[in-house]
């Protein structure tokens, strides 16, 4: 009797206990099913389906995903081009201004990037990645003597993604991304000029003269006080002046 009473309490306990785990199994579904994250809007008009992040990334390079027709992802590439294009910017952007601010470090894999219709997880494989950062943590550094092994190694992997999914890449990554923001000269002015500029004083414009509303007063000098030429020769002055004719005199008788 006392092991049939063992026996039934055994299995009892072990019932409650299931049923109790059962309830919080329920419990959790029903929380999370109100309480749901707050993510970014992906796409839902069916343009890729349930492809995002590595799922995505298998599709478009030739790895088949259950479910996905080979065909279907053909159409997809055109549209995904731009989505890898802006991840690729964004980690390298990411190892430029990380080592600006000196705390460089490895970049994810995923990445969500934004897109007409909302957001989209984009994956790619790390050492794409890593390669990609790090070009762009030595392009901060500023090393002229750098900057041909970077544009290298840039391009070649960027070329390599893209010959992976099958797109073609019509402009190299470095023409667009090897340029370091000029800050604090004249955006309308090669340097030279700008600085040409700078050292040249501007010119004094003349001021304007007022209009004269009269006719201007001319002075004549008062040559009244001042003593009369003399002519330089004598001779000729006496033979300018006029001869002026003597009165006759009367003849006076001779005394005898």
């Amino acid at each position: 009797m006392n092991s049939f009473f063992q026996l039934f309490l055994a299995w009892g306990l072990l019932l409650v206990f299931i049923l109790v785990l059962y309830i919080i199994d329920k419990v959790n579904v029903i929380y999370q099913s109100y309480a749901k994250p707050d993510l970014p809007q992906t796409y839902n008009d069916g343009l890729f389906g349930e492809l995002s992040g590595k799922s995505l990334w298998d599709a478009m390079s030739g790895i088949p995903v259950p479910g996905v027709d080979a065909k279907f992802v053909g159409t997809l590439k055109p549209h995904y081009e731009p989505v890898l294009r802006q991840h690729i910017e964004q980690v390298f952007m990411e190892g430029y201004k990380h080592s600006k601010a000196g705390t460089a470090g490895v970049p994810t894999n995923n990445r969500m990037i934004p897109t007409p219709r909302g957001s989209l997880e984009s994956w790619l494989p790390m050492h794409h990645l890593a390669s990609i950062y790090q070009a762009g943590v030595d392009f901060a550094k500023g090393n002229a003597d750098d900057v041909l092994r970077i544009q290298q190694s840039l391009d070649q992997v960027t070329a390599m993604i893209y010959a992976r999914i099958g797109v073609g890449l019509t402009e190299a990554y470095s023409a667009t991304l090897l340029i370091h923001p000029e800050e604090g000269e004249n955006p309308e002015l090669p340097p030279e000029e700008d600085a040409f500029a700078a050292a040249t004083p501007a010119p004094v414009e003349a001021a304007s003269e007022p209009a004269l509303t009269h006719e201007p007063t001319v002075l004549q000098p008062d040559l009244s006080s001042l003593p009369t030429a003399q002519p330089a020769n004598p001779v000729a002055a006496t033979m300018a002046s006029p001869v002026v004719a003597e009165p006759a005199q009367e003849a006076k008788p001779i005394p005898a």
